[in-house]
């Protein structure tokens, strides 16, 4: 029990931490969003608050508009003001029209298209409203490019953000967005000045000074050269802003004797400088460069050695992309399985074309037979609805004899009997050729179908390798430490996030020592890593040992269920399944058609398949399409079940139901029941079949009740009641068995066969 207070007061703590987070990440894009509205570039304001907006999402751009539009309206004026504030409403005017239509590729250059335009308009219908001139007409299109332009590397560094990346993983893409970023901050705050002393110039040393020390000489050079060619353009002395550039060298070149010697050297190279200029500007520049190289050596030596040492000389190998070509390969592949598919259709639709009605083909026949060689073909016809009525009667399924003709047409034509005859055997033909017919069409749109999700799985495929895994460089180092700690002489160590977002460290060792109590090294780990682990799976390795650690699940699922066949058979016609992957456990309950072996054998087809589709790997849609076809193959007789899925995600509480042609299932939220009636298709009737979807979220509690349709032969307001009282109770056998027993009672002896099925969320 103690235990499980100490991890509850964890989860207060961190949650406490995340919100902290995000309050201090939406305090940021605010702050950033006011400073640039105020940026100026040579004199000229330059609304770069509408690139930060483009860049944004979800709240980070709802704070970064406020920010910019309270700045705008505070610090600008007239015709500036309106640069900066129309344009950054019409923006987020396309964001949410881009998320409402679901698009998102190429979004970035739609966005960075969109704020040139609206820049470059609302600055020209500002111009010609106060001053018109061809050299206005040239800043506004450079501002605007300028804006649009600034996308890019507010993009990159955004996304550094959102995916938390350490300094350390950062390549030279993301380290100039992230410079970038910084000199635009520096622009917008550049006009703030205390006596001289300027504020923007103080962090920019200090971003230097950071950059020389962890990068060395390169990182170094390009963060002084950016900066200092920032600075230059707000309005400090050229000769002085190149200075920066120098220092951020000479920093670099001299870090690696520590990082009192780089601070000294940055601030001797400042002074430097500063005496040269001999003005007053150049004794402000000194002083904030001496001020941020006293409080960068004032940070602890040991945080900053740290990162260094993870940069410059990385103990643990990291996993390199080696599946890009094999990426490639499967993209091309999927393009290329699609196509087959579209051709077969077209194909398809052509011979469909071709072919002619069926009655017409009858009669064409008949004349061919039996009226080509009669001596009245070119004098007489028959009347217009002569054979209506016999075809009608074949359709039927009889056969015509000669008395089915009119009396005008018995008394003419001299070949009735044989004109009979032969619509007997043109028709009963034509029956057989339009079945093939109709089998071949069916035949080639399941060709279709199966072409169509080979091409998904192949897609799928490749997404899966493109995204990868997140590698928790920090972990890696940690878990190695802890394990020789623990006399472990270890071989290599890989800590992955996978995108399931479970965690999976694996460690390869020489050997086991004797005295090794692995609960107490999961423990340790767990404490280290700050990731309840559960204890590991070892296996042969090459080298010696392999342990895999798992991340223990944040949530675990009670299982109940009650099972009743129709009339008491033997079989019953609904079939389910449970089980657990990495990291979301499954329930899958299928209905076949009607009841006994023939429902039970079709439904049991349906979970076995669709469970080992997902269990494999692939994702619920396309694992849909590949069961749907089977069952469509499985038998010339219709095969036709129900599928009922919960999908539960263990670490968010994320579930989502899907249903296909399944019975409404029940769930508990707040203390309320609600319940879940999509409209969906069943399997083996069409080629194509989709899920119909709903998303809850579960939290401690929570209950899901799936069941088969048998069990709501009368309704479904006392189901709601009685799941009501059990809410989230000890025993969910028990409820399930009592809600099947009570819908046996309502229903009387004509009961369908019956599934309840009850899960109850708890968190771990």
């Amino acid at each position: 029990m103690e235990k499980t207070k100490v991890y509850h007061e964890r989860d207060s703590v961190d949650r406490l931490w995340e919100k902290g987070i995000k309050i201090l990440t939406a305090t940021g894009y605010f702050l950033s969003g006011f400073i640039l509205s105020g940026a100026g570039l040579l004199s000229l304001k330059t609304p770069l608050n509408i690139g930060l907006a483009a860049a944004c999402t979800g709240f980070e751009l709802i704070f970064a508009s406020l920010g910019g539009i309270l700045g705008a309206l505070l610090r600008l004026d007239g015709g500036d003001m309106l640069n900066a504030v129309l344009p950054q409403a019409g923006v987020c005017a396309v964001i949410f029209a881009l998320d409402r239509l679901g698009i998102y590729k190429k979004r970035r250059t739609a966005l960075t298209v969109s704020v040139f335009i609206l820049c470059f308009a609302c600055g020209t219908a500002v111009m010609f409203s106060e001053n018109p001139s061809a050299n206005e007409l040239v800043l506004t299109l450079c501002t605007s490019l300028l804006c649009a332009a600034s996308v890019t590397f507010y993009s990159g560094t955004v996304n550094c953000i959102t995916q938390k990346r350490s300094p350390y993983m950062l390549d030279t893409r993301s380290l100039v967005c992230i410079v970038a970023s910084l000199c635009t901050l520096l622009l917008g705050s550049s006009e703030i000045s205390l006596l001289g002393f300027r504020p923007a110039r103080f962090f920019g040393c200090f971003v230097i000074l950071a950059a020389s020390y962890l990068f060395s000489r390169s990182g170094g050079s390009v963060a002084g050269i950016a900066i200092g060619g920032c600075i230059a353009v707000s309005g400090t002395s050229v000769a002085l802003s190149i200075c920066y550039g120098i220092c951020g060298l000479l920093s670099g070149i001299f870090s690696r004797f520590g990082q009192i010697v780089c601070a000294l050297v940055f601030s001797v190279t400042a002074g430097i400088a500063a005496l040269l200029d001999g003005s007053g500007e150049g004794i402000a520049v000194f002083a904030e460069a001496a001020s941020a190289s006293i409080i960068f050596a004032l940070i602890p030596s040991s945080k900053l050695s740290k990162v260094r040492s993870n940069i410059m000389n990385p103990s643990v190998k990291r996993i390199s992309s080696e599946f890009g070509a094999a990426g490639n390969r499967l993209i091309e592949a999927s393009r290329a399985i699609g196509s087959v598919s579209e051709c077969v259709a077209k194909v398809s639709q052509g011979i469909e074309s071709l072919s002619p009605a069926s009655d017409e083909l009858v009669c064409m026949r008949v004349r061919e037979r039996v009226c080509s060689t009669c001596p009245l073909k070119n004098t007489f016809c028959p009347e217009e609805g002569e054979f209506s009525e016999i075809l009608k009667k074949l359709s039927g399924g009889a056969t015509v004899t000669a008395s089915d003709f009119s009396v005008n047409f018995n008394a003419k034509c001299p070949s009735v009997p044989r004109i009979a005859d032969g619509f007997n055997k043109a028709y009963s033909g034509t029956k057989a050729i339009n079945a093939m017919q109709a089998n071949a069409a069916r035949n080639r749109e399941l060709a279709c179908g199966q072409f169509d999700w080979i091409s998904k799985l192949l897609e799928e495929l490749s997404t899966e390798i493109g995204q990868g895994a997140v590698i928790l460089f920090g972990k890696e180092k940690t878990a190695a430490s802890v394990l020789s700690d623990n006399g472990f002489q270890v071989i290599s160590v890989s800590c992955v996030s996978p995108p399931s977002g479970a965690l999976r460290l694996t460690c390869v060792v020489e050997a086991i020592p004797v005295s090794t109590s692995l609960s107490r090294l999961t423990a340790e780990l767990s404490r280290e890593l700050e990731a309840e682990l559960l204890p590991p799976k070892i296996n042969e390795h090459k080298n010696g040992k392999e342990l895999v650690f798992i991340r223990k699940e944040l949530y675990k699922i009670r299982l109940g269920s009650a099972v009743s066949s129709c009339g008491g058979k033997k079989l019953c016609g609904d079939y389910f399944e449970c089980f657990q992957t990495e990291s979301k456990a499954y329930i899958i309950l299928s209905d076949g058609m009607g009841t006994g072996g023939r429902a039970a054998i079709d439904s049991a087809m349906t979970v076995e398949l669709f469970s080992r589709l997902i269990r494999a790997g692939i994702s619920l849609d396309t694992a849909l399409s590949i069961t749907n076809s089977a069952l469509s193959v499985k038998s010339d007789d219709e095969s036709l079940s129900t599928l009922d899925v919960a999908e539960i995600d263990l670490f968010t509480g994320n579930a989502t139901l899907l249903k296909a042609g399944a019975a409404p299932s029940f769930y508990t939220v707040s203390g309320r029941v609600k319940s879940v009636e999509i409209p969906s298709t069943p399997l083996g009737i069409l080629s194509k079949v989709k899920f119909s979807k709903y998303a809850i979220r579960l939290r401690a509690g929570d209950t899901i009740v799936m069941v088969s349709d048998g069990i709501l032969g009368c309704g479904n307001l006392w189901i709601k009641e009685e799941i009501k009282a059990f809410s989230g109770g000890p025993d969910a056998s028990t409820f399930s068995e009592n809600l099947l027993d009570s819908a046996k009672i309502k229903c009387g002896e004509s009961f369908d066969d019956m599934t309840v099925i009850t899960v109850v969320a708890e968190e771990v």
